[in-house]
């Protein structure tokens, strides 16, 4: 989930990109069957008919993630591009950054995922498992229809919020929470998962299905059902019930933070998900980079000074990434 988006553009026509320059950029993405969508179709449209910015190159999605970044899309896809062609795709997207999943230099990062096939409470670590339990025991777990999710979703988004301290105006305007949910009922393979505690909606977690990946993308849940264990129950059961189905091979639940969460990183594992090592390359406009080491300075030295602020520890962070990711040379060994 990111702050505030852009308000809708015109897809960005990357055609030429590949085949008119002297030196061809291509993100090297897995070949495909003529025919068959590149993949992250499905996660480009949702974003797409959001209102964020998308385009495709090479096979590779790309999409309006934060602040000034485009990822790439799906987010299972580690994307192998030296710097000087990441750089010639920002030139010529008029876009001024990057940040993408990789082998190459980068800050170390992964994706959490799972293969259901086979999993059940033995999966579960002993400290979870109670938990499961008992929220199995407490929840009705069914899907939602749009229209219910935007009657009963926005207490959900304020209570979520509100108790990570952060704004987003996707999930608090009314106006843009409307066209959020429109875009998921319009949106080929997205479902939204609920959890009920006598009657009242608990967590709601809206999953995106592309190929063989099953992405977890968005959860709210309210405070005051917690200890009900909402949460547990229904991301158990999705892994579970994801399991009676051949076709699906993983199960992706979000990417490591830039800054830790370990309490976040050590549910999701005692769950039974495993991190998917990455580095994750992070990419400014070349005309900003000149400019970058007198910003990391003076993050550092904020830093020092305000130690605690969680805003400014995460942009020295992605400046640090920013420098990493310039570094020439054979895709690097990701660290675990």
């Amino acid at each position: 989930m990111s702050p505030a988006e852009p308000s809708r553009e015109d897809p960005v026509n990357l055609e030429a990109v590949s085949g008119s320059g002297a030196h061809p950029v291509e993100a090297r993405a897995p070949a495909r069957a003529f025919g068959v969508p590149a993949p992250g179709t499905h996660l480009a449209r949702f974003w797409e008919l959001q209102g964020r910015p998308v385009f495709e190159l090479g096979g590779v999605w790309w999409g309006h993630h934060r602040g000034p970044f485009y990822t790439s899309l799906p987010f299972q896809l580690k994307v192998d591009l030296e710097p000087g062609e990441v750089a010639e795709i920002l030139r010529r997207a008029k876009i001024l950054g990057l940040s993408f999943p990789s082998h190459r230099p980068g800050l170390p990062g992964g994706h959490y995922v799972i293969s259901p096939a086979g999993y059940g409470l033995a999966a579960v670590s002993r400290k979870q498992r109670g938990h499961v339990t008992h929220g199995l025991e407490a929840c009705e777990l069914r899907t939602l229809a749009e229209d219910e999710l935007l009657e009963k979703g926005p207490p959900l988004n304020r209570d979520t919020l509100d108790r990570q301290s952060r704004e987003d105006a996707t999930f608090l305007d009314p106006v843009r929470w409307k066209r959020f949910v429109r875009a998921v009922g319009a949106c080929p393979g997205m479902t939204i998962h609920g959890a009920f505690v006598d009657g009242r909606l608990a967590t709601y977690l809206i999953s995106c299905r592309d190929g063989e990946w099953l992405h977890l993308i968005y959860k709210m849940s309210s405070t005051a059902d917690r200890e009900h264990y909402p949460n547990h129950a229904l991301d158990f059961a999705i892994i579970r019930d994801a399991a009676a189905d051949p076709g699906l091979r993983f199960i992706g639940n979000g990417m490591t933070s830039v800054l830790p969460n370990e309490g976040l990183d050590r549910y999701k594992r005692q769950l039974g998900y495993q991190l998917e090592p990455h580095n994750l390359s992070i990419h400014f406009h070349p005309w900003l980079a000149p400019a970058l080491g007198g910003a990391t300075a003076a993050v550092d030295w904020l830093n020092a000074r305000f130690p605690g602020r969680e805003g400014l520890a995460y942009r020295a962070k992605i400046l640090e990434g920013a420098w990493l990711s310039r570094r020439p040379g054979p895709p690097a060994e990701p660290q675990p």
